[in-house]
C-alpha cells in the first residue's frame, strides 16, 4: 500500500505510522480537544506532549524536555504507547488489555573489521573483512540468550490461554508454573513465535551493513549495526561481553553505540490499574487487564527517571498474527482494524476521563 497515504481497504486502515503511533497520537488530541470543547470542570490538568526520536535517544523530544523544560511536564501519572488490547486471530473479540509497566532496554552495537582495500580483481586469500564480519554475524544471528519469564511474560501467557494456537498452550501451562524459569523443550516451543521469544529473552539482530563506496574496491572496514532489546534486569555490560564471547574473534571489534537511557518499571497498581480495570469491561468485555512489557522502547522510560508513574495505556487493539505479518510497527505495510478504531478511542478517552475529572 502507499506509505504516506491512508488507504481504506478490507476493513483496515493502511498507511506508514498507524500503528506506531499515529493512531495514538490522533486519539490523544482528540480526547484532549473533546474536554476542552466540554468545559467539564477537572480535577487535573491534562498535559499533552507529542514527539518523536523515542527509538533514537529523544534528543529531540521528551528526554530533551525532562533535562531542560521539566516543568512542562510536571506530571503525577503518564499515559504513553504501549498497551492496548489483544484480540483473538477472527477480530471478533478482547481477551486481554495490556498495562504497560517496563520496557525492554535499547541499546546499539558496532562491529568493525579492518582490511587491507585494494582492487577487487585480486581479492585476498586470507584476511578479508567482509568474510570475517559475515561469519561473526551469523554467530550472533544464531545465539540465543537465556531464557527468562518475567512477571509481565507470566501474566501475558495466562492472560492468553483460552486464545492461543494449541501448539503454544502446554508450554505457556509449564512456563507460567515455572517462572521465572523455563525447560529448554518449553524455551524451544515458545520460541518460533517472534513475540514470545522477544517476551522471554534479550534479543539482538543485525540491522544495517557497511563495506565499500565502489563495486571494484576492497573495503578497508567492513561494518555491521546490531540493535539489542535487553531484558529488564540484565546489563548492557552483560550482553556486550556475552556478544564478544560468541564472535569469539578478535579482528572483529565491538563497540557501543549511543546510550539512549533507561528508566525503572512502574508498580502495577493504583489509580490508573484501577481506572483501567473500571472503563475496560465497556469496550473490551470478558478481557483480563495485565501488565505489560514493552519489547520496543518509548519515552515512558525519562518520565519515570524523574519519578511520573507512565503506563502503556494505548487505544490499539490488534491480534498476535497481525504482529507476526508485516503489519505491525514498522512494517512495511502498518494497518489497523477499521472495525477496533473508535471503540479503542472511547477507551482511551474514558481512561482520560475516569482520572481527570
Amino acid at each position: 500500500m502507499p506509505p504516506f497515504a491512508v488507504t481504506e481497504k478490507d476493513g483496515f486502515l493502511w498507511g506508514r505510522g498507524i500503528n506506531d503511533d499515529k493512531a495514538m497520537a490522533a486519539a490523544i488530541v482528540a480526547a484532549t480537544l473533546e474536554l476542552a470543547r466540554s468545559q467539564a470542570p477537572l480535577t487535573r490538568d491534562v498535559i499533552v506532549a507529542l514527539s518523536a526520536g523515542e527509538e533514537t535517544g529523544g534528543s529531540a523530544g521528551a528526554r530533551w524536555l525532562v533535562e531542560n523544560h521539566k516543568e512542562l511536564l510536571d506530571a503525577e501519572i503518564a499515559l504513553n504507547e504501549g498497551g492496548g488490547a489483544l484480540l483473538t486471530d477472527d477480530f471478533s473479540k478482547a481477551v486481554a488489555v495490556y498495562v504497560g509497566v517496563s520496557e525492554k532496554v535499547f541499546q546499539t552495537f558496532q562491529l568493525v573489521v579492518k582490511g587491507k582495500g585494494g582492487h577487487s580483481s585480486r581479492p585476498p586469500t586470507t584476511g578479508d573483512p567482509v568474510v570475517s564480519l559475515a561469519r561473526a554475524l551469523v554467530r550472533v544471528g544464531e545465539h540465543r540468550f537465556a531464557p527468562t519469564v518475567l512477571p509481565e511474560a507470566k501474566a501475558d501467557f495466562a492472560s492468553e490461554l483460552a486464545s492461543a494456537e494449541a501448539m503454544y498452550v502446554p508450554a505457556m501451562r509449564r512456563a507460567i508454573a515455572s517462572a521465572p524459569h523455563i525447560s529448554p523443550a518449553d524455551d524451544a516451543v515458545l520460541s518460533k513465535d517472534a513475540g514470545y521469544n522477544a517476551a522471554i529473552r534479550t534479543t539482538c539482530v543485525t540491522t544495517m551493513l557497511k563495506g565499500s563506496p565502489q563495486d571494484n574496491v576492497l573495503p578497508t572496514t567492513a561494518e555491521a549495526t546490531i540493535n539489542c532489546r535487553i531484558l529488564p534486569g540484565e546489563t548492557r555490560d552483560q550482553v556486550r561481553a556475552e556478544l564478544v564471547k560468541v564472535i569469539a574473534d578478535p579482528s572483529v571489534a565491538l563497540t557501543d553505540g549511543p546510550d539512549i537511557s533507561d528508566g525503572p518499571p512502574t508498580p502495577f497498581d493504583g489509580e490508573v490499574v484501577e481506572a483501567i480495570k473500571k472503563v475496560a469491561p465497556a469496550t473490551y468485555p470478558g478481557a483480563v487487564v495485565v501488565p505489560g512489557m514493552s519489547t520496543g522502547a518509548s519515552d515512558s522510560r525519562h518520565l519515570r527517571k524523574i519519578g511520573i508513574r507512565a503506563y502503556g495505556v494505548s487505544p490499539g487493539a490488534s491480534t498476535r498474527a497481525e504482529g507476526r505479518a508485516a503489519h505491525s510497527a514498522h512494517g512495511p505495510d502498518e494497518r489497523k482494524s477499521v472495525k477496533w478504531l473508535a471503540p479503542a478511542g472511547a477507551y482511551f478517552r474514558e481512561v482520560v476521563r475516569t482520572l481527570a475529572m
